[in-house]
């Protein structure tokens, strides 16, 4: 990067450009000799010449001279070398990393700017901070009192958000800024060009398209005002040169500490660092590769910051395959390759083929930018003339034409509709009507124009930087645009078109980046129509020049596109006497990077490299990482919270556990549940499905007493009447005897159940109002003074509302049962009626025959239940209460209960 500089001091060899020309001699190694140990080196020999390197294009161009960076392969082509297979991210002409990100604290080194007498040194940046220094190629360390002064540098900042430049030859420091409309850390990019000679230096800012142009109908000299994007200033003699051969600095500065004044500068530059993205530099049409640094801290290639603009949707995110994401901070948009088209470039483009007396006419459906325009298509063509596009107002007055000269590349255009004032780019070093596809773009901003062919690179580039004159182009949107020539009509149906593009092709033809269609294949799209086409053809196959050619052994037939060769096949190359074909060493090619060693194998097989340790790939042009896990206190923080998450979660799941077993704990046991048959489930309805498929035919009791009933359905039947057994006064009744004698009655009893077709179902209670407990309001009961009436009859319905007070009387082993079916507000006790009449008849008698005014009348049932079809034993008793608010009457009357 640093080394012997022949150039750095002026006059010494050169008056203007200098260039080192490094000469490796092979004959005679250096040879050191020290006692045992014997070191061999290279001999080197450096001079200069006096040109300018990057734009001297009088030697012959090969892939030895024309390298490709981070493991591209380069291809020589009959119209020079060619970089192919470049990897992903990698989009330079020559394969180049064209973008480097950095943080605010970082730097990255390159090589020094060459000396040449007219400079011209562009960036792109993009930013939020409105402070920060972008580049920087001067002295990093201070001066020594016994060495030559050397002060030149160059440095660019910005400074509140405005461009600021410094400039020293040696001569004296010179300072330009430029107030644009708008501060440029707004997170868009920005274009900035500086330009220079001996003795001027011009700052540009985004090709002054932010300029106030003011234009005349009649042709008169415009106005242009310049001061929002453009800077100029003299060189202070008296030298004119910027001798540099210390490393240029990107996004930041990495020297040692001295003090600036030591140099006699008269202004200083910042040393904060940038926060931001750099891309594209180019220096005299060179672009740099921004790859791999010679030394770097807090640097990154590409730029993170608006890859993840170009990620957030899906139509950018897919376009890397074959298109560009180019995207500010804010919003991303896919620039597709050539011959590709789609909002994410996945569309092939399809090639038209231009006959003799052949072109395309286009309406426009936008309107142009008058004070620029973009023009980028595809052609290969054999021809020596031929117009392959142009835009023009309606007298073809203000005009932009490109077109072939000679087999040569030209652009012609004039912006003065009174008089001529056409300007001209031409691409003289190299011939571009060799049969072979070729990307051309034409870029013009007001009077400047650039025009790049294959990337744009050395002798593929010109340009014409000056703001000068007329800056508007009309575009008539009607009759004025072409490719392959315009038509003139000479009779009523026939025309002529002037500079035919014939035997040839044109493809992906952009104007302001809108694609245009191409017939026959298209006919429109949503920017233009074709409305007139003649004489096309669609795709662009040869002539197949190799059908009735027999090449001499050991050569092939190549088809070179409407021409043949008759050469060695891929991987050999020609003999010295022409006369067969050897191996093709690619190793000369210099294909391997990295320090790494270069294989030459059989023709098939090309090459092999041996990658030094660090590196990978193809071509060793990647770098291995180390494998260490690395997080953020940011990531850090989050594994923390998540984890603390988990244990509040994993508490509280163990305290509702153990709440819950703790309610379970505290619900009424066995010993108070009376509802010793129920079954508690905890799916709400489970069971009601039969699954015996029973006959529920006589279930289906009608709930009212005088409806009609089946005769299949069995009725009810009067109860029976059994005789009375009359106490003794001060007599009490044996419960146990009675309810053993009426046990055993009731078992012989045929009109008791359970009955011979005894029915399961799941839902025991069904149809009653009192669920399973339904049984226990099945009988009535009225008392008599002396005797106890003991009646057993069959309850059909539970029409009645019954009434459950007489509950609260059994006692304490009854105040559950009883808290289920009583009500709180009671004032009095309910007396109950049976709904068999025959059984209130007999009640009634009972009471009037009764002389004793203290009597107890004891009845015990047997209930079967219809579910388990168990006997349960129910004693009822009837207790007497005096009714304070009812006539002496009713004193003697009791309420029966079940």
């Amino acid at each position: 990067m640093v080394g012997i500089d022949e150039c750095l001091f002026e006059r010494r060899h050169c008056e203007g450009s200098c260039t080192n020309h490094v000469e490796i001699h092979n004959r005679t190694p250096y040879t050191v000799s020290v006692n045992k140990t014997a070191l061999v080196g290279v001999r080197l020999n450096t001079s200069a010449e006096c040109v300018c390197k990057a734009r001297t294009f009088s030697r012959e161009e090969t892939c030895r001279t024309h390298h490709c960076y981070n493991g591209g392969r380069c291809v020589d082509t009959r119209s020079g070398p060619r970089c192919v297979a470049c990897p992903v991210g990698y989009n330079g002409p020559r394969c180049q990393q064209t973008t480097r990100s950095f943080r605010g604290n970082g730097w990255a080194w390159y090589p020094a700017l060459q000396l040449c007498e007219q400079s011209h040194l562009s960036l792109e940046f993009i930013t939020k901070e409105a402070d920060g220094l972008i580049l920087y190629n001067g002295p990093i360390v201070p001066p020594k009192q016994d060495e030559y002064l050397l002060r030149d540098f160059i440095s660019i900042e910005l400074e509140q958000g405005y461009p600021r430049l410094l400039i020293d030859f040696g001569s004296g420091t010179l300072e330009l800024r430029v107030k644009t409309k708008k501060t440029l850390d707004d997170g868009v990019w920005h274009r900035l060009d500086v330009f220079w000679d001996s003795e001027n230096v011009r700052m540009v800012i985004d090709f002054c398209r932010s300029a106030e142009v003011f234009e005349m109908e009649d042709g008169s000299a415009p106005e242009f005002d310049d001061n929002s994007c453009q800077a100029r200033g003299l060189i202070p003699p008296f030298s004119e040169a910027l001798n540099l051969n210390v490393p240029l600095q990107l996004g930041g500065i990495y020297r040692q500490h001295f003090d600036q004044t030591l140099y006699h500068w008269q202004y200083a530059f910042t040393s904060k660092g940038f926060d931001g993205c750099i891309r594209n530099l180019i220096h005299n049409s060179e672009h740099y590769d921004l790859a791999f640094p010679a030394l770097a801290r807090n640097s990154y290639p590409a730029c993170p910051q608006t890859d993840e603009v170009c990620l957030k949707t899906e139509h950018t995110a897919r376009c890397w395959e074959q298109g560009n994401c180019v995207a500010s901070l804010v919003q991303a948009k896919c620039y597709c390759r050539p011959g590709w088209t789609g909002l994410s470039c996945n569309f092939p483009t399809i090639p038209t083929t231009f006959k003799p007396q052949s072109y395309v006419k286009f309406a426009l459906s936008f309107d142009p930018d008058r004070f620029s325009t973009q023009l980028q298509l595809r052609f290969r063509t054999r021809e020596q003339q031929g117009e392959l596009f142009r835009v023009s107002d309606q007298h073809q007055r203000e005009y932009a034409i490109l077109e072939l000269s000679r087999g040569h590349l030209q652009l012609r255009f004039n912006l003065n509709s009174l008089r001529a004032e056409e300007k001209r780019l031409q691409l003289n070093a190299i011939a571009v009507n060799d049969g072979q596809w070729h990307v051309v773009r034409f870029n013009r901003y007001g009077s400047a124009a650039m025009l790049e062919l294959d990337g744009g690179e050395g002798r593929r580039y010109n340009e014409t930087y000056n703001f000068a004159g007329h800056q508007w182009l009309s575009i008539d949107k009607q009759e004025g645009v072409y490719a392959g020539g315009k038509a003139e009509y000479t009779g009523l149906k026939t025309f002529e078109v002037q500079s035919d593009f014939q035997r040839s092709c044109l493809d992906d033809i952009r104007l302001d980046g809108k694609h245009l269609p191409l017939p026959p294949s298209i006919n429109g799209t949503q920017w233009g129509q074709a409305t007139m086409a003649r004489n096309l053809e669609r795709n662009c196959p040869s002539n197949r020049p190799c059908s009735n050619v027999i090449c001499p052994d050991p050569f092939d037939c190549v088809d070179l596109w409407n021409e043949y060769e008759c050469t060695c096949s891929e991987g050999r190359i020609m003999s010295a006497d022409t006369k067969g074909c050897v191996d093709r060493n690619e190793c000369l090619d210099l294909p391997c990077l990295n320090g790494a060693t270069c294989i030459n194998l059989e023709p098939r097989l090309r090459y092999r490299c041996i990658c030094a340790e660090g590196y990978w790939g193809e071509n060793c042009e990647l770098m291995q990482e180390s494998q260490r896990l690395k997080l953020s206190m940011g990531a850090l923080g989050a594994i923390f919270i998540c984890l603390v998450i988990i244990l509040i979660l994993s508490l509280l799941f163990v305290l509702y556990n153990r709440k819950r077993k703790t309610t379970k704990k505290k619900r009424a046991g066995p010993e108070k549940d009376v509802r010793e048959t129920v079954i508690s489930y905890d799916d709400e309805g489970g069971g009601e499905d039969d699954m015996t498929a029973f006959d529920i035919t006589p279930l289906q009791i009608p709930i009212g007493a005088g409806g009609n009933m089946p005769p299949d359905i069995a009725t009810c039947k009067m109860p029976i009447i059994y005789p009375v057994m009359t106490l003794l006064p001060g007599q009490e009744v044996n419960v146990g005897f009675l309810m053993e004698e009426r046990k055993k009655r009731f078992d012989k009893d045929p009109n008791a159940p359970p009955f011979d077709d005894l029915r399961n179902f799941t839902f025991e209670g069904s149809g009653s109002i009192a669920e399973s407990l339904s049984s226990l309001a099945s009988g009535a009961y009225r008392h008599t003074p002396t005797t106890v009436a003991t009646t057993s009859f069959m309850h059909c319905t539970d029409d009645e509302n019954q009434d459950y007070n007489y509950l609260t009387g059994w006692g304490p082993r009854f105040n559950a049962l009883a808290a289920m079916y009583v009500h709180h507000d009671r004032t009095k006790l309910t007396r109950v009626v049976a709904t068999n009449e025959v059984a209130i008849t007999s009640a009634a008698a009972a009471i009037k025959a009764s002389t004793t005014p203290n009597m107890l009348a004891v009845s015990t049932g047997m209930v079967v239940g219809s579910n388990s079809g168990m006997l349960t034993k129910t004693t009822a008793a009837v207790i007497e209460e005096e009714d304070e608010d009812e006539e002496d009457e009713d004193e003697e009357e009791g309420n029966v209960a079940l």
